[in-house]
């Protein structure tokens, strides 16, 4: 026969027997982690982390080379911007040295221009001889009996009617 306990001993409100209590180490064992259990729990959360770590160093390695090549092309972009402002540098300062080039060209052939002279208003006009009088009033005593001229015009005047 099996021994009984009154309930006011026990947690429950019915009795309790032996047998019962001997089956509630068995049923706790039973619930019990083994260590199997923490074997095969440690092995899955190993796996999942080992996945979880490639998958990042994967990400990482993409990136990496993503930032290489992005390095790269800035490296050439660089490159291409700093020549590209060396070229304009130099066109500016070309453009600069044929603009006062041409600007002397322009004053060298002002310079020896006959400037304050009235405008005659007949066509026929002999220019070469109208200098010779001009020099001969200049010069004075010192005027030689025959200019020579290397060229003789008139310029930016406008042209009459006989000669259109």
């Amino acid at each position: 026969m099996v021994p009984t306990f009154p309930a006011s001993t026990c947690s429950g409100e019915e009795s309790v027997t032996l047998a019962d209590i001997g089956a509630e180490p068995r049923r706790m064992s039973a619930q019990m982690v083994t260590k199997a259990d923490l074997t095969r729990v440690s092995d899955t959360l190993h796996a999942a982390l080992k996945a979880e770590v490639a998958g990042i160093r994967a990400d990482i390695t993409r990136h990496d080379a993503r930032i290489t090549a992005m390095e790269q092309r800035i490296e050439n972009a660089e490159g291409r911007h700093m020549a590209t402002d060396t070229a304009i540098k130099r066109q500016g300062d070309l453009l600069l040295a044929l603009r006062r080039q041409r600007e002397d060209l322009d004053n060298r052939g002002r310079r020896n221009n006959m400037r304050g002279m009235p405008e005659a208003d007949s066509a026929g006009e002999n220019v070469a001889e109208t200098l010779t009088q001009l020099f001969r009033i200049i010069l004075r005593e010192e005027a030689p009996d025959h200019f020579r001229f290397d060229r003789a015009h008139r310029d930016l005047r406008p042209r009459t009617a006989e000669a259109a």
